[in-house]
């Protein structure tokens, strides 16, 4: 017994050094974002025991998992609004989160306030400068872009697309002076993308893939987004829809969580076992005056 607490009082003792430390700041990663003191100073503080530092921990992921599963619905529900005619902005508004699409977009419009030119040129890279067009020399800098020709591959100076994921304003201005109306596939990466999640869960069809609720809600919402698609060209497709889903409906509310669906099946064939005695072919209609 005296063991076991000398080693509850390490790992509490181990736990408030770390939380005294950078460095949860530097490697504590969830998710794709950085989580530093203020996330954890919400839930846990040095006065927590053993047993209540695990608790809330798991609080913190629990609300942390819930709010991903709230972003998640809003970026497979809800369409941010295009606020110019740039193609490439049509184009990532389909493509990226809402989140990473509002930063991406505002680097699009502050794009229209910088110009792109030539300083060098090599055997194997192409150097320009892109600065702005009214140039304020305490609070902008002109950036430097290096493209490669053998990758017709550009990055910038600023670093922003290789910290944060997406174009920056630089690279967005030298594509619109390489009358680049697409952004290529090279500069979008998956992880930003709204079916990064989905595809993944869709793809994988072991029993785990189903386990989880964002793997059901991502499989489910993409097969029902498709077929209300199909449906809503005519209106015959859509009052039929319509009807076969109270009927789902009602057929899914009557599954437990066990997932039996025993009794949904005896209850079909009852239903269509009475539907078949009562429903006969009409009687032949004999004609005013005939004989008998």
């Amino acid at each position: 017994m005296n063991g076991y607490k000398r080693c509850m009082i390490s790992v509490v003792d181990g736990y408030q050094h770390t939380l005294n430390t950078s460095s949860v700041q530097k490697f504590l990663v969830a998710n794709g974002q950085r989580v530093g003191h203020s996330f954890l100073k919400k839930y846990v503080n040095k006065k927590n025991s053993l047993m209540g530092f695990i608790t809330k921990f798991n609080r913190a992921l629990s609300h942390q998992r819930h709010e991903e599963l709230v972003a998640n619905h809003v970026d497979l529900n809800e369409q941010p609004r295009v606020t110019s005619s740039v193609m490439m902005e049509s184009q990532m508004v389909k493509i990226y989160t809402k989140k990473v699409f509002m930063l991406f977009q505002n680097e699009v419009v502050k794009s229209n306030l910088y110009i792109c030119s030539k300083k060098e040129t090599f055997s194997h890279m192409k150097t320009y400068v892109v600065q702005r067009l009214e140039h304020r020399p305490n609070l902008d800098s002109p950036r430097e872009l290096q493209y490669y020709i053998n990758t017709d591959f550009v990055s910038c100076s600023c670093q922003t697309f290789d910290f944060e994921g997406y174009p920056c304003r630089h690279m967005i201005c030298f594509l619109k002076k390489k009358q680049v109306l697409l952004l290529p596939e090279k500069y979008i990466l998956r992880c930003w993308t709204k079916n990064a999640k989905i595809c993944s869960a869709s793809n994988y069809r072991d029993d785990s893939s189903i386990q989880s609720l964002m793997g059901r809600h991502g499989m489910l919402s993409q097969k029902a987004q498709v077929l209300v698609d199909d449906s809503a060209l005519t209106n015959a497709r859509s009052t039929f829809l319509l009807g076969e889903f109270e009927m789902l409906n009602m057929r899914v509310k009557e599954i437990d969580d066990g997932g039996n669906f025993g009794n949904i099946k005896s209850k079909s064939s009852s239903q269509s076992r009475e539907v078949q005695q009562v429903i006969e072919d009409p009687t032949r209609v004999r004609a005013k005056g005939c004989g008998e």
